[in-house]
């Protein structure tokens, strides 16, 4: 053990020195020289190490005010900040996602069947107008039977105008009693089959002068080209997998999104939105169309997002859209407000006595700043701002009152 350098080995000296008080005096049984004496001077020196020990810390106990961090032991209260528990029309930003799509398809296709393909006159990204010529199909096949039906057409003609002489002839001898009733009939009915045989050649020649009209393919619409199918030497076929032309109605496409049930309350036909493409470009638009129903399976509903015509709008790209203004009026307070704790959170509440309370809280969305308050103190109640979680009940502050606003 290493010996202090001028430090008195005499118990009460360094009792005196430590406290700044002389030594109890010893009982006058006890000899100073005894072993007794040395046990005393020992018990000195380990309480007098323990008090160095004690001071080498560097901290001293608290004060009861610094305890609760609120009111002092002689009655004055600290000063906290304090807000309101308030129904506010809370501006949120309502975000969503969806892919681009076009407003309204148009199909093109051809109900003739065995005719090959002539020409195709455009191609996928080219604008169209209504009516003009996507494609041609080869009709020389179809100008010759529209001859061969002609003919037949002239023969029908021919052969009805002679069948109506001679009912009429018959007629007009049946009238004199100059030819039976018998014949007069069989003349009639003469007539009136080769008027039937006219009318199908001529239906016949309409069909294929029609057929012939649509061996050319038309835009039924103006827009832009989506898909193209067909290639020159293809057969047409009615029955093919797909249409021979897509097109974009006035080149117009628009985002379909969906959004959770619990937000299509919040937006309605006519209402403002931003489109973000990936490329970041931003395009303002508007809601065109909200759906009726919401699937039962993903809880989403359906909203269309109408914009104007763009070259860079892709139908099938990924796009957010923002709807801007949703303004939402709640019950809130504000989120630095809110004590968690174990049982769940809470707020302290501050009555007209300026005594805090602790009450606990239910609690809903966040809205920015604010936290919505779905069960717990009444509109217009004050809580604390900051610092509940140094508070306790019981305690009573200085409110300094927060000047809040909506987000």
């Amino acid at each position: 053990m290493t010996k202090i350098k001028g430090a008195s080995s005499d118990p009460a000296t360094v009792f005196d020195r430590l406290f700044g008080a002389p030594a109890p005096a010893r009982p006058q049984h006890v000899q100073s020289d005894g072993p007794r004496s040395m046990q005393h001077g020992k018990l000195l020196l380990l309480g007098a190490g323990a008090v160095i020990a004690l001071g080498s810390c560097g901290q001293k106990p608290a004060p009861a005010a610094e305890m609760t961090g609120v009111e002092t032991r002689s009655g004055q209260s600290q000063a906290m900040r304090v807000t309101t528990v308030a129904q506010r029309d809370l501006s949120e930003d309502v975000r969503a996602t969806g892919r681009l799509v076009v407003r309204e398809e148009v199909a093109v296709g051809t109900e003739l069947t065995g005719y090959r393909v002539a020409d195709v006159m455009v191609d996928e990204g080219d604008k169209v107008k209504k009516g003009q010529p996507l494609a041609r199909l080869d009709d020389t096949l179809l100008r010759a039977q529209i001859a061969q039906a002609e003919a037949t057409l002239a023969q029908q003609k021919a052969n009805a105008g002679l069948r109506k002489n001679q009912f009429e002839r018959a007629e007009s001898l049946g009238k004199a009693g100059a030819l039976s009733v018998d014949a007069v009939d069989q003349a009639r009915a003469a007539y009136e089959t080769a008027n039937a045989a006219l009318m199908a050649a001529e239906a016949a020649v309409n069909e294929m002068r029609v057929r012939q009209a649509r061996m050319t393919l038309r835009a039924p619409e103006g827009g832009v080209i989506l898909q193209r199918s067909l290639r020159p030497g293809d057969i047409s076929s009615v029955a093919s997998a797909s249409p021979y032309f897509r097109i974009a109605r006035d080149g117009l496409v628009e985002l379909d999104a969906e959004m959770p049930d619990s937000r299509l309350a919040d937006i309605e036909v006519g209402d403002a939105a931003t489109v973000h493409l990936p490329t970041g470009e931003a395009i303002a638009g508007k809601v065109r169309f909200v759906s009726p129903r919401v699937d039962q399976m993903t809880n989403l509903g359906r909203v269309r997002i109408e914009l104007p015509y763009n070259e860079a709008l892709r139908p099938g790209s990924f796009g957010e859209v923002t709807f801007d203004g949703v303004k939402t009026e709640t019950l809130t307070v504000l989120g630095s407000a809110v004590r968690y704790e174990a049982g769940g959170p809470v707020l302290m509440v501050v009555d007209d006595k300026n005594t805090v309370r602790r009450t606990p809280v239910k609690l809903g969305e966040r809205y920015g700043d604010y936290i919505q308050v779905v069960e717990g103190p009444p509109a217009g109640s004050r809580v604390l701002a900051t610092g509940a979680a140094f508070t306790l009940d019981g305690d009573v502050i200085e409110p300094i009152t927060e000047t809040a606003g909506a987000n």
